[in-house]
């Protein structure tokens, strides 16, 4: 089966959260605090979410993946150079993470919004092996244009500004 990606948008606060299946098990990516919704189309759907990722520690929101992981038994996928004051396992640029036989992810470091930030190429197996059904960029990339490079002060703002750029080319 084809993976499904369904957008769980939060138009107030211009933020979007992503459920990817593959029919039997999901990943969840940059999940709003409110995890209901996430819970009700998992149900919806019939899949179980075994992974949930965080693009970036969020400074513009409040996160529901460790709760959600927690809920759910997920494996949590944060940043290894963020240093956090809970259990997650730590991933980095180069990291490839296989969710299910037919579904893998591989981690991007695509730093700019934030210093650590990550992007995550959604691969599915084909008979010839993996090809790319999508990629998550969270705050880095937008729809036509980047994310934000002030959040963590101004006194960063363009050191965050090249490396987004950097990013970008990717």
């Amino acid at each position: 089966m084809a993976v499904e990606v369904s957008v769980i948008a939060t138009s107030s606060l211009g933020d979007r959260s992503y459920l990817a299946s593959d029919g039997q098990v999901a990943i969840v990516v940059d999940p709003q605090r409110d995890i209901d919704r996430i819970m009700y189309l998992a149900g919806e759907k019939g899949v179980r979410v075994t992974h949930v990722v965080e693009t970036h520690i969020h400074n513009d929101y409040v996160s529901g993946g460790l709760e959600l992981a927690r809920v759910t038994g997920a494996r949590y996928l944060v940043a290894a150079a963020d240093e956090v004051g809970f259990d997650r396992v730590p991933v980095c640029d180069g990291d490839q993470v296989a969710v299910s036989d037919g579904v893998r992810l591989r981690v991007i470091g695509t730093p700019g919004h934030t210093f650590h930030h990550l992007s995550y190429v959604l691969d599915e197996a084909t008979d010839g092996g993996w090809r790319p059904a999508g990629v998550f960029t969270g705050g880095s990339l937008l729809f036509g244009t980047t994310g934000r490079t002030d959040l963590l002060g101004e006194r960063h703002a363009h050191e965050l500004a090249h490396h987004q750029h950097a990013s970008a080319r990717r």
